[in-house]
């Protein structure tokens, strides 16, 4: 067994001295085609923190057939060693471990069992519309989808063409005389044009190459073992998608092997996931190659889903500070619009030292459990983080969780507060994560505070300046409206910047 695949990343001279590690899936017999499935979702990120976040409803299953917290119990382990999948096949039936099944069947399998709003990064809504050609009546049927099917209609020596394929899948076609619909307007079956739409695109799009297929000449299913150029990028409509994962397979129906390549969103590196086994690879393996099976591609931000960094005018020098855990290094994910700042589950805090991260006109600077430190020690990592955000920061972010505060947390930001001087308070502003919370206790963030004494002395020391964060709902207006309060804070205090 290899070993795991670390990898280190330097940045404007400061080391980053935070590892990224990437670790295997052990094989239970012939359990392949769901490692590399396993793989893959837990290398999309939003996947990824919905099942790290997920807490079960009391009235919920809280068992081994509950496929969420299975899979939230097998990120953890694999975010620290190789891991076993044992309690995934369990919660979906899987009996016969040494039979292979279809990589792309359990892909589809999970997302429908584990539901939205884990499933949400992968579906999109596509229409399917059947046309008469008579009077031009339409009929529109539209449905979610996850995966796109791509038919292969080259020989097993000639090589597909991705791009192609997909025009092909939306191509108007004539249905056979058989196959005509009725038409109302008509009252009668008439010749009908068919087509695709995709109305809603997804995050991801999952692209499923129909390499197996039934030979009524020999009765049994055949495999197209036909070469292909995996696209790194695809342009469809207005949308440009960048592909960073591919499911591979060798052999025929009845065998075979999976592994999955994947680009993990932490750098650019490719990387092969072969069960236990993790090996840094070339791009190059991509071309030419007769083994790609699914395809997955994500959606690059244009227009209003680009984040601050497109937004501010103004170069922005942002502090995050909080407790330990309070999702400070997700936060600053978020305003940057880029997977930096490393982020796991557990109880452990991943943040070392104070790291920073530059984008365009904004730069974030992440740091760790500042309340662990000596004054020595504290002194040391603040000056630290003004080197870091030189001349200093002109924002300083309070992140803490939405739930019940406690004495202790108000003790700690009152503690922040006096280390840092006088005048701090004019450039601070409390950004609560978990905001999903709010919908579950039913209430507005203004009811939320107005029951907590102490929670609400702390956003009147902030000049009554806070923000809710809900990251299972990356997609709203929830970072624009975030810009827009930092831009006024900024613009009131006339640019100027906190000093220690």
């Amino acid at each position: 067994m290899r070993s795991p695949v670390l990898h280190r990343s330097l940045e404007s001279g400061f080391s980053d001295r935070t590892e990224v590690q990437f670790n295997g899936l052990k094989n239970q017999g012939a359990t392949c085609y769901l490692n590399a499935v396993l793989q893959c979702l837990f290398m999309t990120q939003e996947f990824r923190h919905e099942v790290e976040s997920y807490e079960p409803d009391p009235a919920e299953d809280c068992g081994e057939d509950n496929l969420l917290l299975q899979l939230q119990k097998l990120f953890r382990q694999l975010s620290e060693n190789v891991a076993t999948s044992e309690g995934i096949t369990r919660c979906l039936g899987i009996r016969n471990v040494y039979e292979q099944q279809d990589a792309v069947e359990y892909y589809r399998k999970l997302l429908k069992t584990v539901g939205t709003p884990a499933s949400k990064v992968f579906e999109g809504k596509m229409s399917n519309i059947t046309k008469c050609c008579i009077c031009g009546n339409e009929n529109k049927e539209t449905n979610p989808f996850i995966s796109v099917l791509l038919s292969i209609d080259v020989g097993n020596n000639e090589k597909y063409n991705v791009e192609k394929g997909l025009e092909i899948f939306f191509k108007h076609s004539k249905l056979e005389e058989d196959d005509w619909m009725y038409c109302d307007e008509c009252d009668q079956k008439t010749e009908t044009h068919t087509w695709s739409e995709i109305d809603e695109y997804p995050t991801v799009l999952t692209l499923h190459l129909k390499r197996f297929d039934f030979d009524y000449m020999q009765m049994r299913y055949m495999k197209n073992e036909c070469s292909l150029d995996v696209p790194p990028s695809l342009h469809i409509k207005d949308y440009k998608y960048n592909l960073y994962a591919v499911i591979n397979h060798r052999g025929g129906y009845s065998g075979g092997h999976y592994d999955a390549l994947i680009r993990p969103y932490q750098n650019q590196k490719w990387y092969c996931f072969d069960d236990s086994t993790v090996t840094e690879m070339s791009k190059s393996s991509l071309q030419d190659s007769r083994l790609p099976y699914m395809l997955m591609y994500r959606k690059e931000e244009t227009g209003k889903e680009l984040r601050l960094t497109s937004i501010i005018p103004q170069h922005l020098r942002i502090l995050l500070l909080g407790p330990s855990r309070s999702g400070k290094s997700t936060v600053g994910n978020l305003i940057l619009g880029v997977n930096y700042f490393l982020c796991k589950h557990g109880s452990k805090t991943v943040t070392k030292e104070s790291t920073k991260k530059t984008v365009k006109n904004v730069t974030v600077v992440d740091t760790p459990n500042l309340f662990s430190l000596t004054q020595s020690s504290w002194e040391k990592e603040l000056n630290r983080c003004i080197e870091l955000s030189h001349p200093g920061p002109n924002v300083i972010l309070w992140v803490t969780k939405i739930s019940k505060f406690s004495g202790h947390q108000q003790g700690l930001f009152h503690t922040i507060k006096k280390r840092l001087g006088s005048g701090t308070t004019k450039h601070m502003m409390v950004v609560f994560t978990n905001g999903k919370e709010l919908k579950r206790l039913r209430q507005p963030i203004h009811t939320f505070l107005s029951n907590c004494e102490k929670l609400k002395k702390v956003v009147r020391i902030c000049q009554d300046r806070y923000h809710v964060i809900d990251t299972s709902d990356v997609n709203s207006n929830q970072i624009p409206e975030l810009v827009d309060k930092l831009d006024k804070m900024v613009t009131e205090n006339n640019g100027s910047h906190w000093k220690f």
